[in-house]
């Protein structure tokens, strides 16, 4: 049985099901960072704990706080809720198989990719809050803004996101603050850049994809749109390093999917001289590379590695040297 079937399966008899609007990618993302969620969801890594456990693992919050979280993780399907006979009877918790399995492990790979712990090998309760910063900067469109060169609060303020000038200022001295964006001041005007934390954060972001996939939607939908993969890559393509290809371009093709090709979307990139990589709107010349895929293959690319059902053509090694070093970056850096 592949993934996608097994994950059918428990899409179908795990509570996920028809909450495909609900469980959207930034919602996810809140999810695990308000209250004691992502702690609970690390907590039962290990098996099965009872309630009272439960509390006595995870620290800094209160036990009634535990238990509502530990609700919510039930009723979306995340932990399975199993009452044992006795008096007093006693609940356990566990990993939802495998939806909530996947989700913790996605979780813990990019925690020790990614994530600051506490001396105790916990992750903090500010790390967790955090990811709610993400979403709101992925939902925003923002990141999509800031790939293109550092924004004014004015120049922000233009999104489709709806949010007005002194809500945007507000953000983004949120996201400052949260590591997301760096502050600088140009010609007496503050703008904003995104730093390697919010590139790194990306990888979560496809995790959840994948996740939301194999568990979520309905059958044949993928987890993020072309666009939305078209933006998570160039986001995490400046963190690559490619000096022994500088001077050469590429461009990525995103297959949404249907027989519409103007619904595809495209990411064009150039490897400075010192090995940088940026992005570009239009084209700047020929390119040397181009890499062609399905919304579902560039996500698997991103968490395991160049996937099979890629097309490459041009300079095939410009673009798995690429892809091969954008996975390791991700998920290798700060375990090694």
């Amino acid at each position: 049985m592949t993934n996608e079937q097994t994950g059918t399966r428990a899409q179908e008899a795990g509570g996920l099901q028809g909450r495909a609007e609900e469980l959207t990618t930034a919602n996810v993302l809140r999810l695990l960072g308000a209250g004691a969620s992502g702690a609970i969801l690390m907590a039962l890594g290990d098996g099965p704990l009872r309630t009272k456990e439960l509390t006595e693992r995870i620290d800094g919050y209160a036990p009634r706080t535990i238990y509502r979280y530990a609700t919510r993780l039930t009723e979306i399907g995340v932990i399975e809720r199993e009452e044992e006979r006795g008096v007093p009877s006693k609940v356990v918790h566990s990993l939802s198989e495998p939806a909530g399995r996947e989700l913790h492990d996605l979780v813990d790979a990019y925690a020790k990719a990614s994530l600051s712990r506490l001396p105790s090998g916990e992750i903090g309760a500010s790390e967790w809050g955090s990811l709610a910063l993400v979403a709101d900067l992925w939902e925003s469109g923002m990141i999509d803004e800031l790939n293109l060169g550092p924004k004014s609060s004015t120049e922000l303020a233009r999104g489709e996101h709806g949010w007005s000038f002194h809500q945007v200022s507000r953000r983004a001295g949120l996201f400052a603050q949260g590591g997301f964006v760096t502050e600088a001041s140009e010609g007496g005007r503050r703008r904003y850049a995104l730093t390697e934390k919010a590139r790194r954060v990306m990888a979560l972001i496809a995790g959840i994809g994948r996740w939301r996939r194999r568990h979520v939607v309905p059958s044949g939908m993928t987890g993020l749109t072309a666009g939305e993969v078209g933006g998570l890559m160039r986001t995490v393509l400046p963190l690559v390093s490619l000096p022994e290809h500088g001077g050469k371009s590429f461009e990525i093709e995103i297959v949404a999917g249907g027989n519409n090709g103007a619904e595809n979307e495209w990411v064009l990139a150039r490897v400075g001289g010192d090995g940088a990589i940026a992005n570009h709107l239009v084209p700047d010349g020929a390119v040397d590379g181009s890499v062609r895929g399905k919304v579902a293959a560039w996500v698997d690319s991103v968490l395991d590695g160049p996937h099979e059902d890629l097309d490459f053509r041009g300079d095939v090694s410009l673009l798995e040297d690429c892809l091969q070093r954008l996975h390791l970056t991700l998920w290798r850096n700060g375990q090694e």
